[in-house]
């Protein structure tokens, strides 16, 4: 079975379109599973990992004041088979995160670019050999460029589009949700490009792209089983 890759900014449905993916192919769903992993290979706390792909220095400043719900908010509500973080807590600044885990917001420096990256292919490139997976975000597109029997779907969608999914999702209020939009696809260019030295959203890096202003998640999961039917035809 196949290996698909799917990226997109927060709020473009990466999480929802690849759950209905893996349920109708019957494919494993591999989202921050990858750095709980990597975390292992390299003995440093999976928030370290998060705050290397998503550190923005002024997060901390300017989300302080709902931080503590949100933690409350995860704490009540688990992600089934993936250790160490409940629902939302990915969204959390990663600074803020680190800080209240007690470990500094310097953290992220101690562990370096080429140990972070050797770990994170390494566990992406093991999904990919062991087969039958939907990978999220993580660079997945980027570390199996030339995979075989790998299909890489990249999400797009309009400002407004995600901020109302967060506000939605999160019971965000519209501040609270822009600033995560802006801020964490900047950091999602940010890190796309220190390692690969490309921007996320060029479509070349894909086999398609799915604008998710103009479908909704039930319609771009089937249009990739149709196409994830082409690999496996």
């Amino acid at each position: 079975m196949p290996v698909i890759t799917i990226n997109g900014p927060i709020g473009c449905g990466s999480v929802t379109i690849g759950q209905m993916v893996a349920e109708q192919l019957n494919l494993n769903f591999v989202d921050r599973l990858v750095f709980t992993e990597a975390s292992r290979l390299v003995g440093t706390p999976v928030g370290t990992l998060i705050a290397k792909e998503q550190r923005v220095d002024r997060f901390r400043d300017r989300m302080g004041r709902f931080v503590q719900t949100m933690l409350e908010r995860s704490a009540m509500s688990g992600v089934s088979g993936e250790p160490y973080f409940g629902r939302g807590i990915e969204n959390l600044p990663p600074e803020t995160y680190m800080d209240l885990a007690g470990e500094g917001v310097g953290v992220a420096h101690k562990l370096d670019d080429k140990t972070f990256i050797e770990a994170t292919s390494k566990v992406v490139k093991d999904i990919h050999r062991k087969g039958s997976a939907v990978i999220i975000g993580r660079g997945a597109n980027q570390i199996l460029a030339d995979a075989p029997n790998t299909l890489h779907i990249g999400l797009l969608a309009p400002l407004e589009v995600r901020v109302q999914t967060l506000m939605a999702r999160e019971h965000f209020e519209r501040e609270e949700a822009e600033i995560h939009v802006e801020e964490l696809e900047r950091a999602r260019e940010d890190y796309v490009y220190k390692f690969w030295k490309v921007h996320p959203n060029e479509p070349q890096h894909y086999h398609m792209m799915l604008n998710m202003g103009k479908m909704n998640p039930k319609t771009a999961a089937e249009v990739i089983v149709h196409a994830a039917g082409d690999l496996t035809s």
